[in-house]
């Protein structure tokens, strides 16, 4: 009885061993993307992404949606796979997914453009960036344009309530315009964008001095408010808008500053260097006038390059000489792209056990960490017979 009990035990022992999937990232995530990266449908339609492809670094990886979530769009956390819904409304949608395993994580954006369906709905998400504007008696000025979903219909611009002499809007593109005849005050304005369907509204406030009289700036904002680059790709952040209170802003960068990042004191723009390491860097910028200063953050993430991956040079000869032993496809490129799907694939036999053997190769030596990370690179990279 005893010596059936003890087999019984190894035998559960060595079934336990064999399910066990060991997912030990070695270094972030790479290679991230959609092989369709936007998607064009008709409002109403619901749908969804192709499977994105990474290198996972070793390691399981875990997606997220980034930034603010927008009603009808959701993400599988395993997978990668973007749904959205039908009840999205005509217009054009960035989300941007996050993949991120146990060392760090990678960014990529999916776009997804909505077509009119002939169905207009009332506009929404109307807003001006800055929303407000200070300045002396006697100039002239205009805002930037707001950004508006416009569901499907054609928009019209106006201003409600009293409104000033020498302030107006543009009935197409929503920019409101001040002359230098505009008396000193304090001016909300409420400005409604109207469709077939129905109407939406916002405020602007305009700042007019009876003297130069400097006041903090306000509404420091980039838009996006964060890129995404590939170490040994230099790059710029857009200008940002700002409220300058009257008075003359000088842009800086505060706390730890990555080597190779930098920002113009008199524009706001960051730019980062070819130079800067891979990872995610959160900048907090810093403007300042003779009356006080406002902040915002801008965050860059930069992700590690990867070589290019030779089969015939980096792939076959350890495969081959590792594995044809008992694999006879191990051998040739025909052979190993027909192995590297589901959890039977080359790439998980050789890192960990899977679903239905033990680690490869069998009884020999596992194959190097480093090797492992490039076969899953030359995967990332669309298996190339190079």
């Amino acid at each position: 009885m005893k010596k059936v009990i003890t087999i019984c035990l190894i035998a559960i022992a060595v079934y336990a061993c064999k399910q066990e999937v060991i997912n030990v990232a070695t270094t972030a995530p790479s290679g991230f993307s959609y092989s369709v990266a936007s998607a064009t449908i008709t409002q109403g339609t619901a749908g969804n992404s192709v499977t994105p492809t990474i290198n996972n670094g070793g390691g399981k990886i875990a997606y997220t949606l980034t930034g603010v979530g927008i009603s009808g769009i959701s993400l599988n956390t395993n997978t990668g796979v973007i749904y959205w819904s039908n009840i999205l409304a005509p217009g054009t949608y960035t989300v941007t997914v996050s993949a991120s395993n146990s060392v760090g994580n990678v960014t990529v954006d999916y776009k997804i453009i909505v077509n009119s369906n002939g169905i207009v709905t009332a506009p929404n998400s109307f807003m001006y960036s800055p929303a407000s504007t200070t300045i002396v008696v006697g100039t002239a000025g205009t805002s930037a344009a707001p950004t508006i979903t416009n569901g499907g219909g054609s928009i019209t611009y106006s201003l409600t309530g009293t409104v000033p002499t020498g302030i107006s809007i543009s009935s197409t593109s929503g920019i409101i315009s001040w002359s230098s005849a505009v008396a000193a005050g304090t001016y909300t304005l409420n400005e409604t964008a109207t469709n077939s369907a129905g109407n939406t509204t916002t405020t602007y406030t305009l700042t007019v001095k009876a003297t130069a009289t400097v006041t903090a700036p306000t509404s420091l904002a980039y838009n996006p408010a964060s890129a995404s680059a590939t170490q040994g790709t230099a790059g710029a952040s857009a200008t940002p808008t700002i409220n300058n209170g009257l008075g003359t802003i000088a842009y800086s960068l505060t706390g730890t500053i990555p080597t190779g990042v930098s920002i113009s004191n008199t524009s706001g723009v960051i730019s980062w260097a070819n130079t800067v390491a891979a990872g995610t860097y959160i900048l907090n910028v810093t403007a300042t006038n003779s009356a006080g200063n406002t902040t915002a953050t801008y965050t860059l993430t930069v992700t590690a390059a990867v070589a290019t991956v030779s089969f015939s040079r980096d792939i076959l000869p350890t495969i081959s000489s590792s594995c044809s032993g008992c694999h006879s496809y191990a051998t040739s490129y025909t052979g190993i792209i027909g192995h590297t799907t589901g959890c039977n694939g080359i790439q998980y036999k050789i890192s960990t056990t899977y679903c239905s053997g033990a680690r490869m190769p069998l009884g020999g030596t596992p194959l190097s960490a480093s090797y492992i990370t490039l076969f899953s690179n030359w995967i990332a990279q669309g298996q190339l017979n190079n």
